[in-house]
């Protein structure tokens, strides 16, 4: 996960400096990638023309995307560079739109057939959080889905201690240096309430509009949340 706020935490100018490195962090520090990864590109509709993607860093979900949905439009909005820069280097990601912007502005007119994030959210403040899901609903066609793919806070504190607790252990078996690790779990407590509970951010999306919304995928922190408009 990442924050540019805290002492401890990532400064933007640390984002920019790691993103040559950020593929393989990820795959340090998620559990069960492949199947977080999958539950979010199995929630597309089956017919999805167009597709906007917020915060897509260096495009580890954009490649899904195209490799699944080779026909799609994909519309990608960061608000880092050095990551679009990345993104831009592989060649399956040719042919995508990758815009630098902060998604709290406005977004390229829609409809979309999905409004798609992953680890986005949780870097903006809950109104901004909200903000972002009721524009996702208004900027969706009937039918279209807001995927969210993000972290979630367990609904008791000796839960959340005991995730913790494994996503410290994976990360050290994934080979993650030490200073890193620091890094991930400081990150998690500089967040506070920006980490909804499951139940928490459901409501935030039927207050965005949403109702039908289901979590096709949770394990430990990381859930996949999908909320059809």
């Amino acid at each position: 996960m990442k924050s540019d706020n805290g002492e401890g935490t990532y400064t933007k100018w640390d984002l920019e400096k790691m993103a040559a490195k950020y593929d393989e962090l990820a795959a340090r520090t998620v559990p069960d990638m492949e199947l977080f990864y999958g539950a979010v590109t199995d929630a597309f509709p089956e017919q999805s023309e167009r597709v906007l993607e917020l915060g897509c860093g260096t495009g580890i979900l954009t490649a899904r995307i195209r490799r699944i949905h080779p026909d799609t439009a994909v519309i990608c909005i960061d608000n880092s560079e050095a990551m679009l820069a990345a993104a831009r280097q592989k060649p399956e990601l040719d042919g995508v739109t990758l815009t630098r912007g902060d998604i709290r502005e406005p977004w390229p007119d829609g409809p979309f057939d999905a409004v798609v994030s992953t680890f986005c959210l949780l870097a903006l403040e809950p109104d901004e959080q909200r903000t972002v899901l009721k524009r996702a609903y208004d900027m969706l066609r009937p039918g279209g889905v807001c995927i969210t793919g993000c972290v979630l806070r367990p609904p008791t504190a000796e839960e959340e201690q005991r995730c913790l607790a494994r996503w410290e252990t994976f990360m050290q078996d994934a080979g993650l240096e030490p200073e890193e690790i620091r890094r991930q779990k400081e990150s998690w407590g500089a967040a506070g309430d920006r980490i909804p509970t499951l139940d928490a951010f459901r409501e935030m999306l039927e207050a965005a509009g949403f109702t039908q919304i289901r979590c096709p995928y949770r394990h430990e922190l990381n859930a996949v949340v999908v909320a059809e408009r």
